[in-house]
């Protein structure tokens, strides 16, 4: 397969995430006036919205009924779970590339009840007919689900052999990412009148201020220290799963070599090897531009996150370099 197979893919699986983020932009008051779509093109975006192929987490209620009339459907093969603001987008993306996976219509099922997940995934004749002409034919969830007890308790009792990839993000980065989010979420006038908010420095301040004993504000749901606090979600994993069958990855190194963290995860769920190419952007990168984070406030949090950190390190018998 060429570079404009997997360049065409990789746009045609990915649309419902730009589409989202463009109207989560302009709802939320981040395009100028002068900018903004016309009635036309609001209309053929919905109207395409509503055939495409693989969505972030929203499925057109007539595409969610007409599946239930084409068979029974199956159940995720294997797992590639992160917590928020990891990289898990443009990872599942790169997953859904291989050849021998057959993707899931929805990226985020908002439901812990397994056998809602099903009309999301193929068919049982889909999955055969597809792996008579590949010979593997396999299908993932791949999504931010990492701290989901409920979810990992009813999948692991409904498929206990599932083969499970946790791709973890420096705590730090991870939070300064989630604060971006945030205010891309919250719309830029409500976060300009929320002074936690406004600045990433106050937004640190107030979280440490308040945890444990109140939630943080968030609009995307995530309080974003307990967030970035990953090794209790990851032994959970492991008790529900066992250890041989999960494995722990830093999703740095997806971003400094993708082809070699990818095949980890091809050769630890059984998909053939795979090389894909260089892509310069990101999928459902966060479009609003903010300042970088200070070095006070990357301080304040590596202190916060150090014993946290070590008890995971204690949990996995190795250590990310979540310093550099």
């Amino acid at each position: 397969m060429n570079d404009d197979y997997f360049y065409c893919k990789r746009t045609m699986l990915s649309r419902a995430y730009l589409l989202a983020t463009e109207y989560t932009n302009i709802h939320n008051g981040f395009v100028s006036e002068d900018k903004l779509p016309s009635k036309i093109e609001y209309f053929s975006k919905w109207i395409e919205y509503q055939f495409l192929p693989h969505y972030f987490g929203y499925v057109p209620a007539w595409r969610r009924f007409a599946r239930k009339f084409s068979g029974k459907r199956i159940l995720p093969d294997f797992c590639v779970v992160g917590p928020i603001k990891s990289g898990t987008s443009d990872l599942a993306i790169s997953v859904m590339l291989h050849p021998n996976v057959m993707h899931p219509l929805a990226k985020e099922i908002l439901s812990s009840d397994i056998e809602k997940w099903r009309m999301n995934y193929p068919t049982e004749r889909q999955k055969k007919v597809f792996a008579s002409r590949n010979k593997v034919a396999l299908t993932p969830l791949l999504a931010p689900y990492l701290h989901w007890m409920e979810l990992i308790y009813n999948l692991s009792k409904e498929t206990p052999e599932t083969k499970v990839v946790l791709t973890l993000r420096d705590p730090v980065k991870r939070f300064y990412s989630q604060w971006k989010w945030e205010i891309f979420l919250t719309g830029k006038t409500r976060s300009n009148n929320l002074p936690f908010l406004n600045s990433f420095p106050a937004y640190v301040d107030k979280a440490l201020s308040v945890f444990p004993d109140s939630p943080m504000f968030t609009v995307c749901g995530f309080d974003p220290l307990q967030t970035s606090i990953y090794w209790k979600a990851v032994g959970y994993w492991i008790e529900c799963f066992g250890e041989n069958n999960v494995l722990v990855l830093d999703v740095q190194d997806y971003f400094s070599d993708r082809n070699n963290f990818l095949n980890k995860i091809c050769d630890f769920v059984g998909l053939p090897p795979f090389e894909i190419p260089k892509f310069k952007d990101k999928v459902n990168e966060n479009p609003i531009i903010l300042p970088p984070p200070d070095e006070e406030s990357i301080a304040k949090l590596r202190v916060f996150f150090e014993p946290y950190n070590q008890k995971l390190w204690h949990l996995l018998g190795e250590e990310f370099d979540w310093g550099r």
